[in-house]
Order: structure tokens, then sequence, then C-alpha cells
């Protein structure tokens, strides 16, 4: 009898775990995508209205180059195909 409940404790603990690591790497996919979107909001509309700086969800964006976009909040420059 105490060897099925240590298995059954055992078995729960591996399910919480797994369901924890499932949980946190869809966030971080989430967070990417929507960050992806906003790139792509903030180049199409710096491309079709002329402006020189666009803000999404925070972040400020300057167009660069052809295809590219410059985020001022993280420093960095974001290609797109």
């Amino acid at each position: 009898m105490a060897v099925e409940a240590i298995v059954a404790l055992a078995i729960i603990c591996v399910a919480i775990n797994t369901t924890a690591v499932c949980l946190s790497g869809s966030k971080t996919l989430v967070e990417k995508s929507s960050r992806r979107c906003d790139q792509a909001l903030a180049y199409h509309v710096l491309k079709k209205c002329q402006v020189d700086r666009v803000k999404v969800h925070g972040h400020y964006y300057q167009l660069r180059g052809d295809k590219k976009v410059y985020d001022e909040e993280e420093n960095k420059t974001y290609a797109f195909k």
C-alpha cells in the first residue's frame, strides 16, 4: 500500500512539473509572437503614413533602411523579409 502511494505521489509530481514547464514555455512563445506582431504593425504604419516615429505598446519604432525598424526601447534593429 505504501509503495502505491509513493508511486502515485511521484506521478503527480512529474505531472505538475511537466505542466509548469509547458505553461512557462507557451508564455514566452506568446510574448515573442506579440513582439513580432508589434514590429510588423510599426513597419506598416511607418511605410504607409510617412511619419518619423510610431509608438506601439510602449515601444517607439523608427524606420531604418528598406525593410528594417529600430526599437528605441531595446536599442535593436529588426529586419523583415
